[in-house]
């Protein structure tokens, strides 16, 4: 096979991400930094605005191959090759594993205590990283409440050495968005009803991504939600 460079300014939203060049895709585009975009997903019982940014000097790309995926059919698969910056969010091709029934609470223990929400955890496209570090570090020093193994910060801590995290809120508006996930098609895609965001909504609740609905929505910090992780590369 000959490989070839991708476009620098053609938007690779809906393609897959092989991380490691081993043939196997990890994630699928969902962001593109050197197009950006902005929309809105959800409707009138709840909705979120994503904005994302642009930047410039990315890393180089090489097209490898084709793969079939349910998320987004037959696409191109690439691979990051040299150093620099990050052009791509990339949406894992599968759940997280674990929990009760592969549903996971947000942080069982810390209902109605976490009283700095407004400021431990943002909505934002770009905040879903330091949302998931945030919360890893308050979790495992228990400053909300004793630690639950079914809570999602202990379940996700083995991936985020490797960059994965929980997507924020606008994160999560823009995937569904950009993807064309709606209520009609999200079970076709192998994707739950329900994703937990990083966000909180408050001192007990979080926020989630209702496919199922189409839209944007919140809940206790003790309920069971299902939990992908993204990624840049």
């Amino acid at each position: 096979m000959i490989y070839k460079t991708i476009s620098p300014t053609e938007s690779q939203v809906g393609k897959y991400v092989d991380i490691n060049g081993d043939g196997i895709p990890e994630g699928v585009i969902f962001a593109d930094l050197a197009v950006g975009g902005k929309g809105r997903y959800g409707n009138k019982h709840g909705s979120c605005i994503y904005e994302i940014p642009t930047g410039q000097e990315f890393k180089d790309y090489l097209v490898i191959g084709k793969h079939e995926d349910k998320i987004n059919g037959k696409q191109d698969v690439l691979t990051p090759i040299l150093d620099g910056e990050n052009r791509f969010y990339i949406m894992a091709l599968e759940d997280l594993k674990g929990g009760v029934y592969g549903m996971f609470s947000w942080y069982e223990s810390a209902y109605h205590k976490i009283e700095d929400y407004n400021i431990l955890t943002k909505s934002n496209f770009g905040a879903g990283r330091q949302n998931t570090l945030n919360m890893i570090k308050s979790w495992n020093n228990e400053k909300y409440g004793t630690k639950n193994p079914y809570d999602i910060w202990n379940t996700v801590q083995n991936k985020i050495n490797e960059g994965w995290f929980v997507p924020s809120t606008a994160e999560w508006a823009a995937f569904a968005y950009r993807l064309n996930i709606s209520s009609k098609n999200y079970e076709n895609k192998n994707m739950s009803h329900n994703y937990w965001t990083s966000h909180l909504c408050d001192r007990a609740k979080a926020y989630f991504i209702s496919l199922f609905e189409e839209r944007i929505s919140y809940t206790r910090l003790n309920s069971d939600i299902y939990i992908r992780l993204a990624k840049t590369i």
